[in-house]
């Protein structure tokens, strides 16, 4: 008899056993026969086409069959050079599969077969696309907003999303942040709203495939500026022309600064800063001008009005009232109009304690015992608390204001001290301490946030924290300087609700060992003579003056430079010297902190100390 094997029993090399079967009545089976397949020499394997020819990046799982020709139960798959496990299927089809982590990103596979000994060999090779869809947009969380923005963040929905996927706004690339295979977010800087219009946005996927979406636009129209301050809102009378910048929101690309309503040469910076041209004949005898920013149509609109004080600038004469007290600091107290002062453990008098000074009649008011050497204060925007750096306890202590009453104490670290301190605007509970270790240099160790007494999780690094503090108008960023190292960087520092970060650092806007910072009004001023637009972290003037200490009034537009002959007056808008107060002799040959404030008191008043004494000084260069 005769028997046709058919070729898939001959795939695997081996031996196959053979019997005969009779059918019953009687009948059975026949002694088993081997038969032997032995391995003959493979052969060169060969890749006519796979099935599919391309997949889609992103796409999932994937099952790929090879078709060709010399496939044994041996054969291999190689992706590039890395073997995978197939199944055969025939001497002329194999099988593999793709893993969703393996086809993820786009690009372009090698696949070949390999054979082994003996013959064998590795077969031609095949490219196989891992192709990008074409991404399709079906929606914008955001289809209409205000031009004259600094940000804007806009969901994007849609398919065929990947991770490399990139959005663009009216046809340039913006940064774009991957949610899903249907969400997409990207965020729009102050550049890309500047001006009103129509404009497209779209999804790129790159090649292999991809392509780019149909479009959707997203509409910015003018709408009414609106001024939140300006750094001056005052200036001397006889002054020469100057620029002041103006601090608003929804400002574009044509919005024009008007000075009693008639528009004046500006500038555009960015969304929420301009610059206009004040003209002497504008500032050339006392009178109010008014400040407003009208935007251009179609929409815009007119802002409302801002009030400019024009003052004539008073006589150089001075009065001066000494107070025999060893201060550590002090700061002034509006609703009680008394000067609060630390009084250090070495003073003859109220030492160790916090004192309420009357600056008319130089006659301490009040006094409270605090704790060992206080040193640096703070005071609440609200006029509740004063906050103290009790040094020689390593602590922070809260007072509260006008009583005096000594409140809750809190460590700041073994060895360290409050070198400097800064309450949270608007947070009246909430205090940003410079932790500073004197008996190191540099000595920060770092800022930290406390709530009551209780520490925020996240300080700043020490080296980033700034041994000088300065809070502006907002909470979420502080503002740190570095008077105690050749870097002397300016530092902004993030405060949310974990505690405080380092953001950024900037060289060359503040400079000096020992320099001291001032914050008012969006700008922050040293004792070097820099003045800082903190928010877009450039230096917009010099001081014709330098000193120890510096007290800065935006409503007048005037500052004044505490210096070894005097204090000097100075004008926030051209920065030149107005005139010199003359003050009693002061010692600055002690360390700084000796003389390190200058404190705005009254109608006419200044305040600052040396190691023994507090000076009290009125002048009509000072009055309002």
């Amino acid at each position: 008899m005769r028997a046709s094997l058919p070729a898939a029993d001959f795939v695997v090399a081996g031996t196959r056993q053979i019997v005969v079967s009779n059918p019953s009545p009687g009948g059975g089976v026949s002694n088993p026969t081997t038969l032997t397949v032995r391995q003959l020499a493979l052969p060169v394997p060969t890749i006519t086409a796979l099935n599919p020819s391309f997949v889609e990046a992103g796409s999932g799982t994937q099952d790929i069959t090879i078709n060709g020709t010399g496939f044994s139960s041996q054969s291999q798959v190689l992706i590039g050079f890395t073997p995978k496990t197939a199944t055969i299927q025939s001497a002329t089809q194999l099988k593999f599969t793709l893993t969703s982590t393996e086809i993820t990103t786009p690009g372009i596979l090698t696949i070949a077969v390999s054979n082994p000994s003996p013959g064998g060999g590795v077969s031609n090779t095949v490219s196989f696309e891992l192709r990008t869809p074409l991404p399709t947009l079906t929606g914008l969380s955001v289809t209409k907003s205000d031009a004259g923005q600094l940000s804007l963040t806009v969901g994007l929905t849609g398919t065929g999303f990947l991770e490399t996927s990139v959005a663009r706004f009216a046809g340039a690339p913006r940064p774009t942040r991957f949610l899903s295979r249907t969400g997409l977010e990207i965020t729009l800087s102050a550049g890309d709203l500047r001006a009103a219009g129509s404009f497209p946005v779209t999804v790129e996927n790159q090649a292999p495939g991809g392509g780019v979406s149909a479009a959707l636009n997203l509409e910015l129209v003018i709408g009414d500026p609106e001024i939140l301050l300006l750094p001056s809102q005052g200036a001397t009378a006889g002054s020469t022309g100057f620029s002041l910048s103006v601090h608003g929101r929804r400002f574009v690309a044509g919005s024009v600064v008007q000075w009693n309503g008639t528009d004046r040469p500006t500038t555009y910076l960015r969304a929420d800063r301009l610059v206009f041209d004040i003209a002497a004949g504008d500032v050339a005898g006392p009178g109010v001008g008014n400040i407003s920013v009208r935007n251009p149509s179609p929409g815009g609109g007119v802002s409302p009005g801002v009030p400019f004080t024009v003052r004539r600038l008073g006589a150089s004469t001075s009065i001066s009232r000494l107070m025999t007290l060893t201060t550590g600091d002090l700061v002034y107290d509006q609703g009680s109009a008394k000067i609060d002062a630390s009084v250090a453990a070495t003073s003859p008098t109220e030492s160790n304690s916090v004192v309420a000074i009357d600056p008319i009649t130089g006659v301490i008011t009040g006094s409270t015992f605090v704790g060992s050497n206080p040193g640096r204060i703070a005071r609440s925007d609200d006029g509740r608390f004063l906050y103290l750096g009790i040094d020689g306890a390593n602590s922070v202590r809260r007072v509260a204001i006008p009583s005096l009453t000594a409140g809750l104490q809190w460590s700041v670290g073994a060895g360290l001290v409050a070198g400097d301190l800064e309450v949270l605007p608007h947070f009246p509970n909430a205090v940003a301490v410079s932790r500073q270790n004197p008996g190191s240099s540099p000595p920060l160790a770092g800022v930290t946030i406390y709530d009551d007494g209780v520490a925020r999780p996240t300080s700043s690094p020490g080296h980033t924290g700034g041994n000088r503090i300065e809070f502006l108008e907002s909470a979420a960023v502080l503002y740190g300087y570095n008077n105690a190292h050749t870097g002397f960087g300016f530092y902004e520092i993030a405060i949310d609700a974990n505690g405080a970060s380092h953001a950024s650092e900037t060289g060359g806007l503040v400079g000096g060992f020992s320099t001291d910072i001032v914050g008012a009004a969006g700008r922050v001023y040293g004792t070097d003579g820099s003045v800082v637009d903190a928010e877009r972290l450039a230096r917009v003037g010099t001081f014709t003056a330098q000193g120890n200490a510096i007290a800065v009034e935006p409503r007048t537009g005037r500052a004044f430079m505490l210096t070894s002959s005097g204090i000097t007056v100075l004008d926030l808008n051209t920065f030149q010297t107005l005139g010199t107060i003359a003050i009693p002799p002061v010692d600055f040959d002690h360390p700084v902190r000796a003389v390190s404030r200058l404190v705005r008191w009254g109608q006419d008043g200044l305040a600052f100390f040396d190691l023994h004494q507090v000076f009290l000084i009125r002048s009509p260069l000072i009055q309002e």
